[in-house]
Order: C-alpha cells, then structure tokens, then sequence
C-alpha cells in the first residue's frame, strides 16, 4: 500500500487499478481503506481491507485486498504472512500485477536483505537506500531484563514495536551493580548499549555526560526518556540539540516519595495524597523530609543522585516538561496535572503484545476452579500491602461465610491450599500469565495506591475476561464501569464482597463483559493501535545536526 513518505519499496506495491474498476459501496470501503493508510491509521485500513477479502462480490477487490493486507503485514517484517497473501491474491486474480510483482520481489530477496523489508511506518532499509527512516534513541536509567515490572515491560517492549514499525532503534541504559541495574544476562532483540558505570563515576555529572556521547554517536532524529523515576529531567538536560519525549509509566516527577501518591499508614492506614511536586514543591519537600525513610532503599538512593528538592532540581524539572517535543502521560487525571506546565501532553497507554493473547483463543486452558465454583484471580504480589491482596481476601472471607461457589487463587508462592476458598499458584512469568487470566472468570484489582494504568486489568480484558478494580488512579479509565467490569471503593472489603457477588450470580454479564474487554484492549491498548496513533505523528526524521561537543560549547561555535 501507498506509504506516507518517501518512495514504495519494491515489495510494497498497492492494487492502485482496482479502484478505478469498482462500483458503488465496495469501491468506497476501498478509497477507505487507502485513505486510513495515508492518515497513518492502519488497524483501521486492516479492517476495512479485511472485510473487502471476505465480503467482496468482486474477484478484482478481493485480490486488491489481499495484496494489501499482505503488503502491510510485509512491511512489518512478517514475510512468510506477506507472501501467502501475495500468493493468495493471484490465485484469486492471477491479473493481479502488484501482487505478481511483491511475490517476486520478496522470492527474490536474500536472507540479509529480508531483515530490512520496510514496516508500515515508512521506507525501506536495504542496501544502499536513500530514502529517510527516523532513528529513535530509548534512555533509561533504571532497567533490568528479564523483568515483570510494568515499567521495564513498557520500555522493552516499545523498543521492539517501534522497530518492527520500521524505526532504527537503540536503546541506552545505565549498569551500575550496587544498585542492581542494567542486569542483563541475554542479548536483547533490539540493538542496545548498557552504560557500565562504577563508584567513581556514578554521579550525576558522569551519568549524564555518558548519556549525551552516547546519543551524541548514534545521532537520533528523536530521543524517548523512559523507565528513570526522578532522574527524567537530567537526561532530558543531557540531550537538549534533539527532539525529546518523556514517557511516564506513573507519577514520577510527580511523587518523588513513592511515584503512587500514597502516604504511609498513620494510626488509620494508607493515606492518599492529591498534591503535586510541580504545584507544591515545598510541601513535597517537607513530606520528603517527614516519610522519605519509609520509601525503599532505591527510591531513596535514586532521590539523592537526582537531587530531589533542590531549587536547580526543580528548575530542570519545569524545564523538561516546556521543551519536550510531547509528554506522554498514560491516564487522563495525569494529563490534567501536566498540562498546565507543557506544550504537548498525549495520553497514551502502555501497550500490550496481542501475540501474548490470541483471538480467538486458540485452544482454552483448562479452568483454574473447581467445577460448579467460580475462579477469582489475583496476579501480583500478596505480600505487597498496597496491591491490595488483603482486601480481597478479606471480601472473599465475608463471602465465603454464606455461599461456597467460588474459589481465590493468586500468583504466589509456595504453591497450595491456603485455605478453605484461596490456593498459591505460585509466580507466574509473563510467557504463563496469559493463560492463567484466559483460565479464570474474574481477574480482581484491588490496589489501594494510585496506580496509572493497572496492566493486570488491560491484561484481563486481552484475556476476555470481566475486571473488579479499585475506583482509583487510571483505573477508572482503564476499566469501563459496567461495560468491561465494575468498580469497587479502595481498600474497604464489603464494597469489594458486593461486587464480586454482582457478577457471581450473572455468567452472562461476566461473558459480555469479556467480550467488551477484548474490544477495548484491541482499539485502545494494543501495540500496534499505539503506535499508529501515537508515536507515528511525532517521529518523523529530521534535518540533522546532532549535539554540539563540549569541546564546541567551551568554544562557542555554534
């Protein structure tokens, strides 16, 4: 199909005749479909192109059609989908000339050549080519891989959906062993450099000095500030000269205590806090000096290299959010906070892998609870007071006392019974949680911190499956109240024992539900969806100039 910029790779050639040849509504779901292309809207052009193919009384369209679904699937590097679409194209028009000529061109290339087939963000990268792609540089200062932690997730896996969008992506993260970063004991799938640092360099002005060279080296058209808590600021000060966003996975630079918002307990248990570090400096300074000891030895540690609560910290701080290019937040009650201190806020939520939640589910597990009992299902750590396992437990136990229909089971170990309704299945990978989600009847959320997103929910509902979640953070935007689930105070177990009932005693509303999840995960959380969306706008090449040494700043050369 028609790309957005540049020249068409060779294997990339839309049925561009065929619209010329088709009459009435058929003809017009085609201009569609192209136009969806041209906007950078591509789920929807799948669509559309998808329905044509199956639907098409014309010989002519539904050849059109899957010459450009697999032109689309070609260009996102999936080759062996590429040319059984371009096969299946002539066997319904053998006249199909674009896709006679694609089938050629990619049994004509070789394996070295195929690792550089174009995606559907822009040209191709093959020997020799002039045609621009954007070179994207990922920073983070605090990853680790393999990791379950949704940050990290996000960042890993951003690196990999961008580059399979076509994007030359390098990925910079800092290895410092005392602090237990930068640990990764395989290569990742995405080229990747770790800034190894040790005692006597790791402090601020080294960190960002390493950053800058190299960036610097690799010359990006846009830089993606990620997975770095409070210390976001100081890379994005490390890279000014280049086009910058700041990707936030929670409240960091909000809330330097704990990036959650949530204040320790005080005779009445956990307190939320509704303030901010860009409105109350001060006050988060003085919450800093009243609870900083209560926060883990890393946020602690990572406050001190920041230099959190300095009036030069909180200078570079409004600084980053004024000049990055965008700042993508993940829920609107964030976006609200940023907005008044930055030019672009996009709300753009952590993507999920579809990959990892096939639909329709290809074969289905066999079901987590016993049979006639419904399957309650914890993923996270139980142990961890504001994930909120307490409270669930403490519903369920409320329950329990006048039916014995259901079952509690939660990732964490040592596997077994631990008592009358709940059972550890012990930790789960994320190669493993899918199936565990798919498994269930009802995934439960019930955090009493201000989390962004819940990825637990966004997981369940790519499962099919119906979300309790707390009424709190992005949780409300992320679960759809009455559509994809319901919606239950934080941290008060009665609320929460009402909820479960509701959809104990209703199959039928937990199945539409599910239902409803797998719509919402597939038009707003999906990679792809995200990429599309939000990324493809803002990462265009540009005229290159790079950053001037230090050696030129000293001199003044500009």
């Amino acid at each position: 199909m028609t790309k957005r910029h540049g020249k068409r790779s060779r294997a990339s050639r839309p049925a561009s005749r065929a619209r010329a040849m088709l009459p009435g509504r058929e003809a017009a779901v085609y201009r569609k479909a192209r136009q969806f292309v041209d906007c950078g809207r591509y789920a929807e052009a799948r669509r559309c192109l998808e329905e044509l193919r199956q639907e098409s009384t014309s010989r002519r369209l539904r050849a059109a059609a899957c010459n450009d679904l697999a032109a689309l699937a070609t260009l996102e590097g999936d080759l062996a989908q590429g040319r059984e679409g371009f096969r299946e194209a002539l066997a319904i028009d053998g006249q199909c000339e674009p896709a006679r000529t694609n089938l050629s061109a990619l049994e004509s290339t070789g394996p070295a050549e195929d690792s550089r087939v174009a995606t559907t963000s822009g040209p191709a990268r093959r020997p020799g080519a002039s045609q621009p792609i954007s070179r994207i540089a990922i920073l983070s200062l605090l990853f680790n891989w393999p990791s379950t932690g949704g940050g990290t997730v996000h960042t890993f896996e951003l690196a990999q959906f961008l580059r399979r969008a076509g994007y030359d992506v390098r990925h910079f993260y800092a290895s410092y062993q005392p602090w237990g970063i930068g640990i990764v004991p395989s290569p990742l799938p995405y080229p990747a450099e770790s800034l190894v640092f040790d005692d006597s360099t790791w402090n601020a002005v080294s960190i960002q000095r390493r950053f800058r060279e190299a960036v610097a080296r690799f010359d990006p058209d846009h830089v993606i500030i990620t997975d770095s808590w409070n210390f976001k600021p100081l890379l994005a000060e490390a890279v000014q000269g280049y086009p910058f966003i700041l990707r936030f996975q929670a409240l960091e630079c909000l809330c330097p205590l704990n990036n959650v918002r949530l204040l320790p307990p005080s005779g009445g248990g956990f307190q939320q806090c509704e303030l901010n570090q860009l409105v109350t400096p001060e006050h988060c300074l003085r919450c800093l000096e009243k609870h900083g000891h209560s926060s883990g030895s890393l946020h602690q540690a990572e406050r001190a290299l920041s230099g959190v609560g300095s009036p030069q910290y909180y200078g570079l701080l409004r600084q980053a959010y004024q000049e990055a290019e965008a700042v993508f937040v993940v829920n609107p009650p964030t976006a609200a906070m940023v907005s008044p201190y930055a030019g672009c806020v996009r709300i753009s939520p952590a993507g999920m892998d579809p990959a990892r939640f096939p639909w329709p589910w290809p074969e289905e597990p066999a079901p987590l609870g016993l049979p006639g009992r419904t399957a309650l299902f914890f993923a996270g750590l139980v142990e961890e007071a504001i994930k909120g396992f307490h409270v669930l437990h403490e519903a369920c136990a409320r329950l329990w006392g006048r039916r014995q229909d259901f079952q509690l089971f939660a990732t964490a170990d040592p596997p077994g019974q631990i008592d009358a309704f709940t059972r550890y299945i012990g930790w789960k990978s994320q190669e493993e949680l899918p199936g565990c989600l798919r498994a269930a009847d009802i995934c439960a959320v019930p955090t009493i911190a201000q989390e962004a997103l819940g990825r637990t929910a966004v997981e369940a509902m790519a499962a099919g499956r119906p979300v309790i979640a707390s009424r709190l953070g992005g949780l409300p935007w992320t679960v759809a109240e009455g559509v994809t689930g319901l919606l239950c105070e934080p941290g008060d177990p009665e609320d929460l024992a009402r909820k479960i009932e509701v959809l104990l005693d209703d199959p039928d509303l937990r199945r539409r539900m599910g239902e409803a999840g797998r719509r919402r995960f597939d038009e707003h959380f999906s990679w792809n969806v995200i990429i599309d969306r939000d990324y493809r706008p803002l990462l265009r090449p540009r005229c290159r100039r790079g950053l001037r040494s230090e050696r030129e700043e000293a001199d003044g050369v500009g």
